[in-house]
């Protein structure tokens, strides 16, 4: 695997940047959109999930037909749905292992492993997945996006919860520091 192998020297603001320097860029610029879709997941913001994927995705989730198009992806996600109803009161996704399978200079490819925790309508039941993102990303306009997407489960298993507050219920109480 080489990250550079049909880089040319880009241009921004008129300047000329390394492959090398490119290649950095770009890597960064991928973990920032697998980190939002986590982050957005689990907001429940359908808004900023969708902002991670290209129109055209193809993904399959676990065990669920594969889908293609944006709209199709958002509404087999079932954790959204779930967030919004109550289902599910708390949602945590922790990144671990990121690999770059392939990095060019218009796509890539990445192999992520996180866990989810997510807690349950009551409160008294954490379930942990242990899940992996095969990822396929398109370079649109600048900005990266994943236009391809397996996920896998491999292994869960669930625990009791001892405290469970969704974070949009601290912010409505916390008058802290002012910001600015």
């Amino acid at each position: 695997m080489s990250l550079l192998d049909d880089r040319s020297r880009e241009q921004r603001d008129g300047a000329t940047i390394p492959p090398e320097i490119q290649a950095l860029i770009d890597r960064a610029a991928i973990q920032d959109v697998l980190m939002l879709y986590f982050s957005a997941a689990d907001a429940g913001d359908r808004l900023a999930v969708r902002q991670c994927f290209t129109e055209d995705v193809r993904a399959q989730y676990e065990s669920r037909p594969e889908v293609r198009g944006v709209d199709a992806l958002l509404e087999q996600i079932v954790l959204l749905g779930n967030l919004a109803s109550g289902v599910c009161r708390v949602s945590t996704h922790f990144a671990g292992n990121l690999r770059f399978k392939e990095l060019r200079r218009e796509w890539a490819e990445t192999e992520l492993n996180a866990f989810a925790c997510l807690v349950d309508q009551s409160g008294t039941t954490v379930a942990i997945r242990s899940l992996r993102y095969l990822d396929r990303l398109r370079k649109e306009d600048g900005e990266w996006k994943v236009a391809a997407r397996l996920h896998t489960l491999d292994w869960a298993m669930a625990v009791p919860c001892t405290f469970a507050r969704p974070f949009a219920e601290k912010l409505t109480s916390w008058h802290g520091l002012q910001m600015g």
